[in-house]
């Protein structure tokens, strides 16, 4: 099962919970990273195991938000931490450049631990992914939907250094959207390569996390010299999204760049923040189904989350009511419906 949350409320203590509501000891991230179970629980009897499996999953990743909680409340800690010596420094107009670089330093150190602390749970936007591989969201240069749907039609085929087939498909000559990303997610699905649409209807591409390097250096396209070269492949232009916190980008030499580094500081707690409340809202929601499954058996489940799935989609569409929509989706992989979709 894979959720993926974006933006999180405190939540009681550092707890996880049981399949009866009973509070049990959190797993730690390394425990999580080498796949062993996230809580030990007796498995019960066979008269009891109805709602056993959809408990252990959401008890998974409640532990996996939990480890996600605890780096983020680290790294608000550090964050808040740092504003004060920034905010102090530059009222006393002396600047102590050593020991903001130092703080800086121990922040940086801290964000490339992000993957290992969080259970693999939150990427480098800080959105939330329980229940499979954090991902890595990117760009290519030359895929557009305007491209792809318009001009003269082309032939591009997709390869990941020899290790899949390669991988055609057909773009231009008036397709419709749709058409054109449900060909690139046919292709391109295979080498472990997503495509979606964002809020504004830009084309992205996506991949997990562990993988990028690899794409970023092995997936090659060949066009017919409209859009894309012929003959030998070229490099796919692909380009990462930016990270949500980059440290090292902030310069401590003087008032001036101390102001401006305090700025971004701030913009980070704001987002650290986002991602804490969502953090918090997952775990709600994890916690009340383990709840629900507890008293009653699969049948009634399954009829229950389709009339709550039902009810929440039948509400206005608003951004609002798609985050409420999300914590209802844990049992459900986004990437099969995009692939089942993607074959129609």
């Amino acid at each position: 099962m894979s959720t993926t949350f974006s933006g999180i409320k405190q939540t009681s203590g550092d707890k996880r919970w049981s399949k009866d509501g009973a509070a049990v000891a959190p797993a730690s991230p390394r425990a999580l990273a080498a796949g062993r179970p996230a809580l030990e629980s007796p498995r019960p009897s066979a008269g009891a195991a109805s709602g056993w499996r959809y408990s252990t999953q959401l008890n998974e990743q409640l532990s996996a938000a939990q480890c996600a909680l605890g780096y983020v409340d680290g790294m608000l800690r550090q964050m808040e931490s740092f504003k004060g010596n920034l905010s102090r420094q530059l009222s006393q107009r002396q600047l102590d450049s050593g020991s903001l670089k130092f703080q800086r330093g121990e922040l940086e150190a801290n964000w490339q631990r992000r993957q290992a602390d969080s259970a693999g749970s939150l990427d480098s936007q800080l959105r939330l992914s329980l229940g499979a591989p954090a991902r890595q969201s990117f760009t290519a240069r030359g895929l557009d939907l305007d491209s792809l749907t318009g001009g003269q039609p082309e032939t591009l085929v997709f390869a990941l250094d020899g290790q899949t087939a390669p991988a055609a498909v057909r773009v231009g000559d008036g397709i419709s959207r749709d058409a054109a990303l449900r060909r690139l997610n046919q292709a391109l699905g295979p080498l472990g390569v997503r495509c979606e649409l964002d809020d504004h209807g830009r084309l992205g591409f996506s991949c997990s996390e562990q993988d990028w390097a690899r794409l970023r250096d092995s997936l090659t396209v060949r066009g017919g010299g409209m859009r894309f070269p012929g003959g030998m492949p070229q490099p796919l232009p692909a380009q990462a999204e930016p990270a949500a916190l980059d440290a090292g980008q902030w310069q401590l030499d003087d008032h001036a760049q101390v102001r401006q580094t305090l700025q971004g500081v701030v913009r980070s707690i704001a987002q650290l923040q986002q991602t804490r409340a969502a953090i918090g809202s997952a775990i709600a929601e994890a916690r009340q189904s383990i709840g629900q499954l507890a008293r009653t058996d699969e049948q009634s489940w399954a009829s229950g989350f389709v009339s709550d799935f039902n009810a929440r989609l039948n509400q206005t569409a608003d951004f609002n009511h798609l985050q409420q929509l999300v914590p209802a989706l844990l049992g459900i992989s986004r990437y099969r419906v995009i692939s089942l979709l993607s074959l129609r």
